[in-house]
């Protein structure tokens, strides 16, 4: 089997998703999770943690580059992520695969998914950033720095304070640069799910299948996507899905996270008695809560640039 390594540096307070990140990680053995923090989480299992400030992973980060980088806040690492590999060698060696990601999701069963059929294909692995895959090779960890015409350059990104995106799709930034060039080198496969920020539906969407009024089921090591269709519960397994700009979410699960359902407002202990009605109102349209974070939003973007 492939090994992998997914590096998490993260400082500052953990997201509420956390929990069930940690027990989907758990769950998923063959897979190494190596975190650099500087918070209370503790290493098990397969999850790594190396205790350490943001400053002092500043000074790893700076010790990998021969100009003074920008790295001022937590936020900025963003931009860092696919250069990991190539910063943090002497941490993945001996993997056929590292990568990155983001704690305000869950995984499914990550390798009915990435096979090692599937791995021995590519070289990049999806690209949006919540789970991205890079194969262990020198040209593969330095190909961030390759500068190609019409495409961000390492060192601009890694010398201004502003957030670039370089590590984003649509920004002309890596996974850009590695899909329009390196297409043959890329598995771009759709099977997670992204879902809608609260200014644009309270209500989950996944903006990456396009499921709409969906609510999500952890079973063991199984993820599913679920939603009512011609009145009847239909599912899709889920690689991962990811819940971004959701700091509001509460986690109640009381019995455990074997197997646990997540509504746009929760994440809860599966209910015994689960009936359709239940799934409408979990999954129901909340217009006028999304117009109110649709304008906090419109008014936060606005202070910022006033004061930038």
């Amino acid at each position: 089997m492939k090994s992998i390594v997914l590096i998490f540096p993260y400082f500052g307070k953990m997201p509420i998703q956390y929990s069930m990140w940690r027990i989907s990680a758990l769950n998923n053995q063959t897979i190494h999770f190596l975190f650099f923090t500087d918070a209370d989480i503790i290493s098990e299992s397969n999850i790594e943690v190396i205790k350490c400030s943001f400053k002092e992973f500043v000074d790893i980060v700076q010790s990998s580059f021969d100009f003074p980088i920008v790295l001022d806040r937590p936020y900025k690492l963003c931009e860092y992520k696919p250069a990991y590999g190539y910063i943090l060698q002497k941490y993945i060696v001996g993997y056929d695969y590292w990568g990155f990601g983001d704690l305000d999701l869950v995984y499914g069963d990550i390798r009915s998914f990435l096979t090692d059929d599937i791995l021995n294909k590519y070289k990049m692995f999806l690209g949006w950033g919540h789970l991205t895959l890079y194969h262990n090779d020198y040209d593969t960890n330095t190909y961030f720095m390759k500068r190609i015409d019409g495409y961000q350059f390492y060192k601009d990104a890694y010398t201004t304070s502003k957030i670039t995106f370089f590590d984003e799709y649509d920004h002309k930034g890596t996974s850009d640069k590695w899909k329009e060039t390196r297409r043959k080198d890329c598995w771009l496969e759709i099977f997670f799910d992204n879902v809608s920020k609260p200014k644009q539906s309270f209500h989950f969407i996944s903006l990456t299948r396009g499921w709409k009024r969906v609510l999500f089921e952890y079973i063991n090591n199984k993820l599913y996507m679920i939603k009512v269709e011609n009145g009847k519960i239909v599912k899709k397994e889920s690689l991962y899905a990811h819940f971004q700009h959701r700091g509001f979410m509460k986690d109640v699960v009381k019995n455990g996270y074997n197997h646990f359902l997540i509504t746009p407002t929760m994440i809860i202990d599966y209910p015994k008695s689960f009936s359709l009605c239940r799934i409408k109102w979990y999954s129901r349209n909340r217009s006028w809560v999304t117009l109110y974070y649709r304008w906090k939003d419109r008014i936060k973007y606005k202070i910022k640039t006033l004061f930038n």
